[in-house]
């Protein structure tokens, strides 16, 4: 048997809400409006997160043009070219590269993400990326030692 509130409801569970309701000294209204609103921001940020993955079909596209660029390039400067040919680039981002669409600057994925790691092009180029913000990072990768993690990124989970 279900009790009929705004909604049809086990009639125990029911009367449990409600006391819980006016243990808190809130209407059953006013709960259930933050339940609404909590569920729709849930979802909200669900939805965003999606987007935010990026598509695999396009990752994959962006390997092939990325591995395609690495073959002809010697250099930064030809790896650019090579990728620009592609309407995409690199650039520095925190401790690595992002690559982009260069006709909008959209950041489409982190660098790592479809090529090798930023200290393993450094060790392939002998240098590292033309203005990239932590030059440190290009002499530690060309005397083969890994960075020490830095204070927000020791905690941070992978």
């Amino acid at each position: 048997m279900t009790h009929h509130a705004p909604f049809p409801c086990d009639p125990q569970l029911w009367q449990r809400f409600i006391s819980a309701c006016h243990s808190r000294d809130e209407t059953p209204g006013a709960v259930l409006r933050d339940l609404v609103r909590l569920e729709v921001q849930k979802y909200e940020r669900r939805a965003a997160r999606r987007d935010d993955v990026i598509d695999e079909q396009l990752l994959g596209r962006l390997r092939l043009l990325v591995t395609t660029a690495l073959d002809a390039a010697q250099t930064w400067g030809q790896m650019q070219a090579a990728l620009r040919a592609e309407g995409l680039a690199y650039i520095a981002a925190g401790g690595g590269l992002n690559l982009i669409d260069s006709e909008t600057g959209e950041v489409l994925c982190k660098g790592s993400q479809v090529g090798p790691a930023y200290r393993d092009l450094v060790r392939r180029f002998g240098a590292g990326f033309p203005g990239h913000p932590r030059p440190g990072l290009a002499a530690l990768a060309m005397a083969g030692v890994r960075p020490a993690p830095r204070p927000a990124e020791r905690h941070a989970p992978n």
